[in-house]
């Protein structure tokens, strides 16, 4: 068996990545990563043959082809039963926290990059960067609130939950100051990008 990902890794890739290093540690199987940045030409169109949207990540899981990180890194955990939910409920709410933090907090956290450190080549603007950042108020509350109870998302162990939520909450970490007001994601957020098979993948970079 083989499995390959495509993507750089300072982009949406590196939660693959990230979760293949995780399937590496636990299981020993190895991957393959094409980091290249697939522009125009020839390689935007390899790009488009496995993904018809033209972006990364996307896995070819020993002929199984899929893209989009939350998809991806759900379906690996599954297969290769490394920080795979346990129960069909565990799996509901990995599922939930996974749609969450895309839909509530990721193009918040894309707007914010934008702004402030002029990301895609946006131009800088420290005051929109500040009232993007208004925006994390809710998000962060609840995910602060959820994490006054329990160390982890789903259950007392890391799963594929938090190293989804983790993995856009990195860039929210970025901006100086961002997570002050949330000690509990602070920490949560430190010891999960804290592990060995996070430093891995982001030394791929």
């Amino acid at each position: 068996m083989s499995l390959k990902i495509y993507g750089f890794s300072r982009s949406r890739a590196f939660r693959s990545i990230w979760m293949a290093e995780e399937i590496k540690a636990a299981k020993g199987q190895d991957f393959e990563h094409d980091g290249r940045f697939f522009g125009d030409g020839e390689l935007k169109n390899t790009l488009l043959q496995l993904n018809p949207m033209g972006q990364v990540p996307v896995i070819d899981d020993d002929g199984f082809v899929l893209a989009e990180s939350m998809a991806i890194n759900c379906y690996l955990a599954k297969k290769y039963g490394v920080l795979a939910p346990t129960s069909l409920e565990q799996e509901a709410k990995a599922l939930q926290w996974s749609f969450w933090v895309m839909t509530a907090v990721e193009t918040a956290a894309l707007d914010y990059l934008n702004y402030a450190f002029g990301i895609m080549g946006a131009e800088i603007d420290e005051e929109k960067a500040a009232e993007v950042a208004q925006k994390f108020e809710r998000p962060f509350g609840v995910l602060e609130n959820h994490l006054k109870n329990s160390p982890y998302l789903v259950g007392d162990e890391f799963t594929v939950a938090d190293l989804n939520v983790a993995g856009v909450f990195m860039w929210v970490a970025s901006g100086e100051g961002n997570l002050d007001a949330y000690p509990m994601i602070s920490k949560w957020l430190q010891s999960c990008l804290g592990r060995q098979a996070a430093l891995d993948a982001r030394s791929s970079e």
